[in-house]
C-alpha cells in the first residue's frame, strides 16, 4: 500500500486525510487594541476581512507580509486557504510573498492550500503572478494532486486546461488518478482519464488505481475503471495483495461481491452464462431495485390476497361502489407506475461536442468568473454541459434534466419527461391507500376483529401517511415551479439567489403558469428568458 503524504497533513493512504492543523483558529481582528502585535496580520487575514490586513500593513509596513506563525506558514498561506481573493490582492500590491514554502516537514505553497477547497480565482490569481503551475511540495504534490485528493473537479479542469502536467507524481510514484481513485472521485477519474492519464500506470508500490480504489471501497470508481479495456483487477501489488483482498481487509461488501463476480466471469466457461439471480431480481451491485421489488411482492403476496380472501367477502354488498372504484384505481397505479419506471427522465446526451469545445476553451480564458461558470455547468463523467436545474445522478450514472430526486420505488430518476407520471402514480397510491383503510375500519368496527386485517391495517396507515406527503410536496413543488433537488439544496445553486444570498427562484411564473409548465401545456423558460440576480450564465 502507498504511503503518499497529504497535501497538508501528511497522511499516507489510510482511513482519512487531515487539512491543516489550524482549521479552528479564534481570529482577533481588533487590530484598533493596543495590544496589537505584528502576529495580528494572522488572525485578520484568516478572518477575511480586507480592512484589518490593510490597517496592519499600514501600522507595521509591507514586512509584517513576510513574517511566519509559529508553524512556519505565511499570510499568503492563510488567505490562499480561506479563499480571500482581495486580501491576496493585498498582498501582491505590498510586495508580499506568495510563493514561500511553509517551513515545515512538507514544504507546502500557498497554491497547495488553495486548493484544498478548490479556489479558482485565487489559483488564478497566483498564476497570473507568476506562480507556476506546476509547484511541488516536499513530497513532490502538485497542485493538480492535490485537487484531486479533495475532489476539486471544477478546479481539476481549469488546471488541466491551463497546462498543468497530467504525468507528473509525487514522491512515491502517485498520480492524480491515483489519489481521485483513493478518494473515490469516479467523475474526477473520468476526467483525468479522458485527459491523457493512464489508468494501467502504478505507483512504486505497484498500485494501479484499481487498488487504490478498492482500498477506499469505492464501487463507482472500480466500475469507472472497469470500463477501460485491459484493466487489470487481479494482480497483486509489492506486498502481494490484489484489489479484492484489499477490499475484503477493509470489509467493503459491495466491492467484494462486484470483484468476485468480475473474476469468476473471467475465469469462467465462456458458453456457459452464470444467472445471478439476486442481481437479476433485484438489480447490479450498488444499483440495487429492492424498494421496487418490495412494493410489487408486499402487494402481490400480502396485500391483494388479503383483499381477495379477507376484505372482499364480507364487504363486497355493503361497498360496492367502493369496490369498483378501487380496482380501477389499481389498475391505473400499475399503468402509471409502468410509465414512470420505463420512461426516459430525460437524459442529457452523453460525449457531447460542446463538452470537448468548454474544456478547450478555459485555455484561452482570462476571467476567472467565467472560467468558474463554464466550469461548474461540465458534467465529466456524461462528458455534456449541463442545462440549469439538471443535475448528475450518481444512481444511473446520467446527467438529468430538470432533476428532482432518484427514487428506488420506481428504480428511476424523476425528471423533466417522467415528473407527471411520477406524481399520478402517488396520487393512484394515495388514494388506493385511502379506500384501503376505510375498508379495514369498516371491516373491525361493522364486522369483526381479525388479526390479518389489523396488520394490514397498520401498514397501509404508514405507508399511506409516506405517500400523502410525497403528494404533498410534489403538488405544491409544481406549483412553485421547484424540483426536490432546487428545494433542498437551493444553497448550492447561485442561480436560486438573489444579489445577497437569499432565495430567489427565476423560474416561477405564477401559479397557473408553474402547473401547466409542470404538465407539458406550456413551454418552460429559457435562460436566456429568466431572470437571474446572482449568476451570468455562459
Amino acid at each position: 500500500m502507498a504511503a503518499t503524504n497529504n497535501v497538508l497533513g501528511g497522511n499516507a493512504h489510510n482511513d482519512s486525510h487531515s487539512s491543516c492543523g489550524n482549521n479552528s483558529c479564534k481570529c482577533d481582528t481588533s487590530v484598533d487594541n493596543p495590544t496589537m502585535t505584528p502576529s495580528t496580520i494572522f488572525d485578520a487575514v484568516k478572518s477575511g476581512m480586507l480592512l484589518p490586513v490593510q490597517r496592519c500593513v499600514e501600522y507595521y509596513g509591507d514586512e509584517v507580509l513576510r513574517r511566519r506563525d509559529s508553524e512556519g506558514h505565511t499570510p499568503a498561506h492563510w488567505a490562499c486557504y480561506g479563499g480571500h481573493t482581495f486580501i491576496l490582492q493585498c498582498i501582491i500590491d505590498h510586495k508580499g510573498p506568495i510563493n514561500e514554502p511553509s517551513n515545515n516537514e512538507l514544504e507546502q505553497r500557498p497554491i497547495h492550500w488553495a486548493c484544498v477547497h478548490g479556489h479558482v480565482p485565487i489559483v488564478d490569481l497566483l498564476l497570473q503572478n507568476g506562480v507556476s503551475i506546476d509547484e511541488t511540495d516536499r513530497k513532490g504534490v502538485t497542485p493538480l494532486i492535490v485537487s484531486c485528493q479533495y475532489g476539486m473537479t471544477m478546479l481539476a479542469a481549469y488546471l488541466i486546461g491551463k497546462g498543468a502536467g497530467l504525468q507528473l507524481v509525487d514522491t512515491d510514484g502517485d498520480t492524480a488518478l491515483h489519489w481521485a481513485a483513493f478518494k473515490g472521485h469516479s467523475e474526477l477519474m473520468r476526467l483525468l482519464i479522458y485527459s491523457g492519464l493512464s489508468p494501467h500506470q502504478k505507483d512504486k508500490y505497484g498500485q494501479a488505481p484499481v487498488h487504490l480504489a478498492s482500498i477506499c471501497g469505492s464501487l463507482t470508481a472500480i466500475k469507472e475503471l472497469r470500463q477501460h479495456e485491459n484493466v487489470v483487477i487481479d494482480e497483486a501489488d509489492t506486498n502481494g495483495k490484489t484489489p479484492l483482498m484489499l477490499a475484503v481487509g477493509r470489509k467493503h461488501y459491495t466491492v467484494i461481491k462486484y470483484l468476485k463476480d468480475e473474476l469468476n466471469m473471467k475465469t469462467g466457461f465462456c458458453f456457459i452464462p452464470k444467472l445471478d439471480m439476486w442481481a437479476i431480481l433485484f438489480g447490479p451491485p450498488g444499483s440495487q431495485k429492492g424498494a421496487l421489488m418490495f412494493f410489487i411482492i408486499n402487494m402481490l403476496c400480502w396485500g391483494y390476497p388479503v383483499y381477495f380472501f379477507k376484505v372482499l367477502p364480507v364487504t363486497w354488498f355493503a361497498m360496492t361502489k367502493l369496490h369498483v372504484f378501487f380496482v380501477c384505481v389499481n389498475l391505473l397505479m400499475w399503468a402509471v407506475l409502468y410509465k414512470a419506471v420505463t420512461l426516459d427522465p430525460g437524459f442529457i446526451p452523453t460525449n457531447t461536442s460542446e463538452y470537448h469545445l468548454a474544456v478547450k476553451q478555459v485555455t484561452y480564458s482570462t476571467d476567472y468568473h467565467e472560467i468558474e461558470s463554464r466550469l461548474g455547468r461540465l458534467c465529466h463523467t456524461c462528458r455534456a454541459v449541463k442545462p440549469l436545474r439538471s443535475k448528475h445522478c450518481r444512481t444511473c450514472n446520467r446527467c438529468v434534466t430538470t432533476f428532482d430526486h432518484h427514487c428506488p420505488y420506481i428504480y428511476n430518476c424523476v425528471g423533466y419527461n417522467n415528473r407527471v407520471w411520477f406524481l399520478l402514480f402517488a396520487l393512484m397510491v394515495s388514494t388506493m391507500l385511502e379506500c384501503a383503510i376505510w375498508m379495514g375500519f369498516y371491516i373491525l368496527i361493522n364486522i369483526d376483529y381479525d388479526i390479518l386485517i389489523f396488520i394490514g391495517l397498520v401498514e397501509t396507515f404508514f405507508f399511506a401517511v409516506i405517500s400523502h406527503i410525497i403528494l404533498f410536496f410534489g403538488v405544491y413543488q409544481a406549483g412553485v415551479n421547484l424540483t426536490t433537488n432546487e428545494r433542498l439544496n437551493w444553497g448550492r445553486y447561485t442561480y436560486l439567489q438573489d444579489g445577497v444570498g437569499l432565495f430567489y427562484n427565476p423560474f416561477s411564473r405564477g401559479c397557473k403558469a408553474n402547473i401547466l409548465e409542470f404538465l407539458h401545456l406550456k413551454k418552460p423558460l429559457s435562460e436566456s428568458e429568466a431572470t437571474f440576480l446572482n449568476v451570468k450564465v455562459v
